[in-house]
């Protein structure tokens, strides 16, 4: 679907994945919810098209709508197609059982919200900037970090589109300090994201309550995997990334992120080892083994590194207890986060050409403010490949400054290839940046 298409023409175009019919006119970033409820698709049970319209529910990661079909009579619930449900948004029954499959959805992200349904309160604080009649309501909840920052980073595409409809951000209160400038509102909940993959009564009570201020409201589409190249990150971050341009011109520094559930080892046994502690119930009493030896894995890297680039300098980051690089590295790893630790790691990696660390969401924001990274893909990763890398480049440049090793690379590997972005930067930076049309 091109947004820029010639508007004279009469064609319409089908949403991805299930044959939704979207005017020409219309706009594809958003789904509708007030005051007439998106319901431009078939019926689940006979197949009648647009469906009378009940309610929306914000049940938390899910966003549903509730309709009835008056030509069969049937009673549903529906995904709006937003966030994991864009593509293959399901139908289920007012109780949660899914009656309408309508795509290769992943049971991860959709199915469990539907039957799981506690009874939590969260408080929910709503921030108001400016006071809008339209709005775009971004909803960031999820489970999983990467995914909360992702659908985050959706923000700035509707606040530049400055075509009067205000953002709304919903988001975990752990998100707060990365709200960027011009939004309109935010609702912010208090809930921690183990808790988020449920269906949540009183997030929906509180955004009902909130719905009649505006005379129109529309979901964002949320996006999973916006396009970073064109992310600003220093609105979220308040840091600015490094400079590319300025690559060899700065004193080398890499910085090493060190988490302690998804690690790097030196072996196949060390791994298997590790699962069955884990698989035991062992993992706090032999698990700091295996975290020291990841330990010793990045300080031979370091040294390794320090033998080729002697002005090298380095910085640890993880949640963790800080310790053990002495003057080796400075280590900025703690047991508690905050905003104020957030940022200082975000000055890290904004000061550094290279972030090593192992394939995780943990990739994120190192890799949005670093100038390349070296990422340590394990083998069950590997169909997850680039998903937490936030790519600055659209060019060849992408290459040559992100890279990948095996799950059971060496320190000498791993060095190897840091050694080589800082050696053949200069020469690979004029061919592909100056001696380019």
């Amino acid at each position: 679907m091109n947004p820029e298409l010639d508007p004279g023409s009469q064609l319409k175009y089908p949403a991805p994945g299930e044959g939704e019919v979207w005017d020409h006119l219309a706009d594809r970033h958003v789904v509708p919810v007030t005051p007439a409820l998106h319901n431009d698709f078939p019926c689940p049970g006979c197949g009648v098209r647009g469906p009378e319209r009940r309610r929306s529910l914000f049940i938390g990661i899910q966003v549903l709508g509730e309709y009835h079909c008056t030509a069969c009579g049937a009673d549903f619930l529906r995904d709006l197609p937003v966030g994991f449900q864009v593509d293959y948004p399901l139908a289920i029954t007012p109780e949660g059982r899914i009656i309408d499959p309508s795509g290769p959805a992943e049971p991860w992200s959709t199915y469990w919200e539907y039957a799981d349904r506690p009874d939590m309160e969260f408080k929910i604080e709503r921030r108001v900037y400016k006071e809008c009649e339209r709005v775009v309501v971004l909803n960031t909840l999820d489970h999983l970090y990467g995914h909360v920052l992702l659908k985050l980073l959706n923000a700035q595409f509707h606040i530049d589109r400055n075509d009067g409809r205000g953002v709304v951000l919903l988001v975990p209160r752990m998100f707060e300090w990365l709200i960027p400038e011009g939004v309109a509102e935010a609702w912010i909940v208090d809930q921690r994201l183990s808790v988020a993959r449920r269906w949540h009564a009183s997030i929906d009570r509180f955004v009902q309550e909130q719905l009649p201020r505006y005379k129109e409201v529309f979901l964002a589409r949320t996006y999973n995997h916006p396009d970073l190249t064109r992310t600003d990150i220093g609105r979220y971050t308040g840091v600015e990334p490094f400079p590319l341009e300025e690559f060899s011109e700065r004193p080398p520094h890499i910085t090493f992120i060190a988490r302690q559930d998804r690690l790097w080892f030196a072996t196949p046994l060390g791994h298997f080892m590790f699962r069955v502690w884990r698989r035991l119930g062992l993992q706090r009493t032999f698990g700091q083994w295996f975290v020291h030896a990841q330990d010793r894995l990045m300080k031979r890297t370091m040294r390794r590194i320090r033998t080729a680039l002697p002005d090298a300098t380095f910085t640890v980051v993880g949640l963790a207890r800080p310790g053990g690089y002495g003057d080796l590295a400075e280590d900025l790893r703690t047991e508690r986060m905050d905003a104020t630790v957030e940022r200082r790691w975000c000055e890290a990696y904004a000061r550094s050409q290279v972030v090593v660390g192992v394939h995780g969401s943990n990739m994120l924001l190192p890799t949005a403010l670093a100038a390349g990274c070296v990422e340590v893909l394990p083998h069950d990763r590997s169909g997850n490949i680039v998903q937490d890398i936030a790519v600055r480049y659209n060019d060849r440049m992408q290459v040559f400054m992100y890279r990948f090793v095996d799950e059971y690379a060496s320190p000498g590997d791993v060095a190897r290839h840091v050694k080589a972005m800082f050696v053949r930067f200069r020469g690979f930076y004029r061919d592909n940046r100056h001696h380019a049309f």
